[in-house]
């Protein structure tokens, strides 16, 4: 049942408990609980699939077992949910059931909890529309829709207490800063010269992104206008992700996800010399993927193109037959 041991770090007057919990079939998180003094709060409470929410359960009972710290669910003071993907949000449910301990979030995902079914039916539509510009055929479309959604009302609305802001002090402990990029309401969360970087800053991969032409607040402008803003912070000696090992070189890491896109981009541009749809370009790139990797793939290579596209650095090719034709899917040519 376990997806791995709790581990512990220590930051300014307060014990951090990582809980890698399994999230996805393939796919595992961390669940932070942070105790300073009589204080204590939960980050992020994994997807609620499968066994994750036993794991984590099962995660923070090895916290006085193992560790000799005095913890109650009852105790929880908070739960912050540091963006709206459910990996990270989809367990509430469960928790909720377990502590009536207070939600925060960032106002640009606060719907995604308090309006889940709302928003639901509306990123459906907007995902269907930004398939058909990328020329995925309909019944491809059918596929990749019911992938998108399979799990998504498994959650119910729930209430939130804190809406966050950039610059604010959460609970006189957390100052939080907004990284939007991966998610429109992201948050970085610092305590003392611990950073808890959600999937903004990973140690091996690069979080995702999509357009923000299909998600507001999202993209890779955003995403590197974000990096830039994390990597002046001054005295970060631990970065904890949402996912995988902790960073401790946060301005080395963001360097390499700042060259990471730029060679993408690079060969968008090079790739770009024959006209291509945003379809052509992922299989292209991304020949082997299957399944929801499919989708991501799509996603990951609009916010790429949106990108160039914004700054001039692509053209529509075929820009008479988009005028004429809602369906026409743009092709795109390097400029």
């Amino acid at each position: 049942m376990s997806a791995g041991a709790v581990t512990r770090y220590e930051a300014e007057g307060a014990h951090i408990y990582s809980i890698p919990v399994r999230v996805f079939p393939m796919l595992t998180a961390n669940v932070y609980v942070v105790i300073a003094e009589e204080y204590s709060a939960l980050v992020d409470t994994g997807s609620g699939l499968g066994e994750c929410s036993a794991q984590l359960r099962a995660g923070f009972a090895a916290i006085g077992e193992e560790w000799g710290e005095t913890l109650a669910w009852a105790d929880l003071r908070r739960i912050v949910i540091t963006h709206g993907h459910v990996d990270h949000y989809g367990g509430l449910g469960d928790v909720r059931a377990l502590t009536d301990a207070p939600v925060a979030i960032h106002e640009l995902d606060r719907r995604v909890l308090t309006n889940h079914e709302e928003r639901l039916v509306m990123s459906s539509r907007a995902l269907t529309n930004f398939l058909r510009a990328a020329g995925v055929s309909e019944s491809s479309r059918a596929g990749m829709m019911g992938m998108y959604g399979w799990s998504k009302d498994l959650f119910r609305s729930i209430e939130v207490a804190t809406v966050l802001r950039h610059g604010d002090l959460l609970d006189d402990l957390f100052l939080v800063h907004h990284a939007p990029g991966h998610c429109p309401g992201q948050v970085c969360l610092q305590l003392g010269d611990v950073l808890f970087a959600a999937d903004h800053v990973l140690a091996r991969t690069s979080p995702h992104l999509a357009p923000e032409s299909l998600t507001p607040s999202t993209g890779l402008g955003h995403y590197l206008a974000s990096l830039d803003q994390i990597a002046a912070l001054p005295g970060i000696r631990l970065t904890l992700g949402g996912h995988e090992e902790p960073v401790t070189d946060l301005p080395g890491r963001i360097g390499q996800l700042v060259a990471g896109h730029d060679r993408k981009l690079e060969r968008i541009l090079l790739a770009c010399g024959e006209p291509r749809t945003i379809h052509e370009l992922s299989h292209g790139f991304y020949p082997h993927v299957e399944g929801y990797d499919v989708l991501l793939a799509l996603e990951e290579i609009g916010a790429h193109v949106e990108y160039l596209e914004q700054r001039g650095m692509l053209g529509i090719e075929n820009l008479d037959e988009v005028a004429s034709d809602d369906a026409a899917p743009p092709r795109y040519h390097r400029l």
